[in-house]
């Protein structure tokens, strides 16, 4: 059970890392070509933390993301033994 587990984790842990590193690649891409970039990436994501931290949010809004990050940043190591 345990094994299993730990498999699992190793899969969560290895897609979050790859879909991380794509939105980190398609910002890039954002910044280098601009407004001609297929996706506006910046302003999805400006989207995404104002629903969180700007007009009308709450507190809950902040805890949940506070817990996100939290929880993003401790993928890193999830596969590290």
């Amino acid at each position: 059970m345990k094994n299993t587990l730990d498999t699992i984790k190793a899969y969560a842990g290895g897609i979050t890392s790859v879909l991380l590193s794509f939105i980190g690649l398609l910002v890039i891409s954002q910044v280098v070509f601009g407004a001609s970039a297929p996706l506006d990436v910046i302003a999805n994501l400006q989207g995404i933390v104002s629903g969180f931290v700007g007009e009308g949010a709450s507190l809950a809004g902040v805890i949940t993301l506070l817990l996100l990050v939290s929880l993003l940043g401790g993928c890193g190591s999830c596969s590290k033994k």
